[in-house]
């Protein structure tokens, strides 16, 4: 039986640096929340065998080396995600399209490729309650484009409530 398994690309300090700045609005609102653990999710797994996704990930993250990424506008997602959505192009594109190449018909629906519903994103707040419209407004003022950075590749495979991390590539 197979389990739910996520590829991420993770950010430099610098990008959540600035990530940060925008979140701080949240203090306007009394809002606590965590440091941002900025990263962009490159697939979402359903029902994969562990073994050969971390094999194929294993295989995939050799000889890449760390890219930048356009962070371009602050959007809501589904209603309820405030979200830093950056340039779907350059390598961020390309090697979304290199690593689905294989398995993606075992990916949800929004990162599937065969879908074309995937917006890569960098979260920075989640509520399913709270009205996100003021919110947004307040990012958006501390929100400038910039140029951040992917130095890492990560596979986790979820476990009940947890993330456990079972692979971590630093890229060249």
């Amino acid at each position: 039986m197979g389990k739910e398994a996520y590829a991420i690309w993770v950010l430099d300090e610098k990008t959540n640096q600035e990530l940060e700045k925008v979140r701080k609005a949240l203090e306007v609102f009394d809002i606590e929340y965590n440091p941002i653990y900025g990263h962009i999710t490159l697939a979402s797994f359903i029902d994969v065998d562990v073994d050969e996704i971390l094999e194929y990930t294993k295989k995939f993250g050799q000889g890449k080396k760390s890219f930048d990424i356009n962070c371009l506008a602050i959007g809501i997602l589904a209603s309820y995600c405030l979200a830093c959505i950056p340039s779907t192009s350059g390598k961020l594109l390309r090697y979304y399209e290199e690593y689905h190449q294989q398995f993606d018909s075992y990916c949800n629906i929004w990162t599937r490729a065969d879908s074309e519903l995937w917006l890569p994103h960098i979260s920075l707040y989640y509520s399913e309650t709270e009205d996100l419209g003021p919110i947004i407004d307040e990012m958006s003022k501390r929100f400038t484009q910039f140029k951040g950075r992917v130095v890492r590749l990560e596979l986790s495979v979820r476990d009940e409530d947890d993330f456990n991390i079972i692979y971590s590539h630093d890229l060249e």
